[in-house]
């Protein structure tokens, strides 16, 4: 018996890393510095930016101006550089419209001109205690104890998802945006602590995806271990930073152990280095595609409305695929389809027998037909020779599916939620991580003394994480 599964990254890729990079504090010089070196070595990241210098304080109630520094798209060198970011393959997306608090109608401007000069990104970052922060602080989860515990200790009010505020954007955001970064975690494979994102939670409508990211320094997850690590777990870094902070504020000398894990990482063949918001559209391409097995065959099914190309099927033994269909290739255990086409059921035969296993993987019964529950709707497969007649009435002709699943409201198909027991893990991920600032690094847990500029933890060192 051969056993085998499906892995995200596209052939020839093993594992995935994309950076989220945040402006706060931010100088132009600083994010020069940094970036220049990127665009040497065509590292690509998505960069938050501000879009506007802030008109309001950060949060209700307010917290300490240190919220609100770094540079904005105000300033017109930095609005040119960022043009040159885009255009060289940079993401940049909205860090709310300012630093400070925002209402709808500089969200709505930010997300206009964005759309009219930076690209129409799809990845949002909240920043801070914005007001205007969608499903923020109490509302972040609604499990127990945590929303007890954050609706007993939250001192702020986040409203951008409440219909009739000043700050309600909910609308906006449902209509343009696919992700946003919520949880953190310690561990350098994010994908292994998040696996279903980007994930729809339907207790959050107006939010069409999330995503978590991980909390580290850019030397921790470039080791050559870590890097070799990710690659046998077919893993994803989606890094949570503040790049600029890699660079002297006074001299905008690089930190040298930066430089050496962006070389590391860029000059690796087999990790692909793409922005958040092409890692994403992937790993939805990579949630809408199933497989089933039965026997000797396999069939690889596409839910998805737009083809898939590159994907990698990965076997414990040498692959002997009996087709001389020409949109597959086999390299010894590795099983290529080139272009799996939208809506679209392929089979193929192997000389052995094979047992397909992953969060997609289904077998066949006798009379292979096959039903799956999605999160949102319900997959029927016949992969007999004959007409299926189902009982929600009508039927499947041979070797072909039927699937109802609901869409965003960017059009694409909700195929992934978060399970309970994988939101608690990451809660507890990210209490692990700000109990260790706490307790090893001197964080303090009130937010007005955290950024605190003389008594705070030294932020602008990443080594602190």
């Amino acid at each position: 018996m051969t056993h085998a599964k499906v892995i995200w990254p596209p052939y020839p890729y093993e594992a995935g890393f994309c950076i989220t990079d945040d402006p706060d504090a931010s100088t132009f010089a600083q994010t020069r510095a940094v970036y220049d070196l990127l665009l040497l070595r065509s590292f690509v990241t998505t960069k938050a930016v501000w879009a506007f210098n802030p008109a309001e304080k950060c949060g209700i109630p307010a917290i300490p101006d240190s919220a609100l520094r770094g540079v904005t798209l105000d300033d017109d060198r930095y609005l040119s550089y960022c043009k040159e970011l885009y255009q060289q393959g940079v993401e940049l997306c909205l860090h709310g419209a300012s630093s400070g608090n925002n209402k709808r109608d500089r969200t709505r401007d930010a997300l206009e001109l964005f759309a009219a000069d930076l690209g129409a990104s799809d990845t949002y970052i909240c920043h801070s205690k914005n007001a205007e922060n969608i499903y923020w602080e109490d509302k972040i989860t609604s499990l127990f104890p945590f929303h007890a515990l954050l609706r007993r200790y939250s001192k702020h009010t986040c409203e951008g998802e409440l219909e009739g505020s000043a700050y309600y954007w909910g609308d906006l955001c449902h209509a343009r945006i696919n992700q946003i970064r919520l949880y953190r975690t310690r561990c350098r494979n994010t994908l292994k602590r998040n696996p279903s994102m980007p994930y729809h939670d339907p207790r959050k409508p107006l939010v069409n995806g999330w995503f978590s990211a991980t909390k580290r320094s850019m030397a921790d997850c470039a080791t050559e271990d870590a890097i070799n690590r990710l690659k046998q777990e077919y893993g994803l870094t989606v890094l949570y930073q503040y790049l600029h902070r890699y660079a002297d504020p006074g001299t905008g000398k690089l930190n040298e152990r930066f430089v050496q894990s962006v070389e590391r990482i860029s000059s690796d063949p087999k990790i692909f280095v793409r922005t958040v918001s092409s890692i994403m559209k992937r790993l939805r391409q990579m949630q809408a595609v199933y497989t089933i097995h039965q026997g000797k065959s396999l069939w690889i099914v596409n839910l998805s409305d737009e083809d898939t190309e590159h994907i990698q099927i990965v076997a414990d033994r040498p692959l002997d695929v009996e087709t001389g269909d020409n949109s597959m290739v086999t390299y010894g255990r590795l099983l290529v389809v080139k272009t799996l086409v939208k809506k679209s059921l392929k089979k193929v035969r192997v000389s052995d027998r094979i047992a397909l296993f992953g969060r997609n993987a289904l077998e066949a019964g006798r009379d292979k037909h096959v039903t799956c529950t999605l999160p949102f709707g319900k997959l029927q497969v016949n992969l007999s020779g004959n007409e299926w007649p189902v009982a929600e009435g009508g039927t499947i002709p041979p070797e072909s599916f039927r699937v109802t699943t609901r869409e965003s409201g960017t059009g694409i198909p909700l195929l992934s939620v978060l399970s309970d027991s994988e939101e608690r893990g990451l809660i507890m991920d990210q209490s692990v991580s700000i109990a260790r600032e706490v307790i090893f690094k001197g964080r303090s847990l009130n937010v007005d003394t955290y950024l605190d500029n003389s008594r705070a933890i030294p932020l602008e060192d990443h080594d602190n994480w």
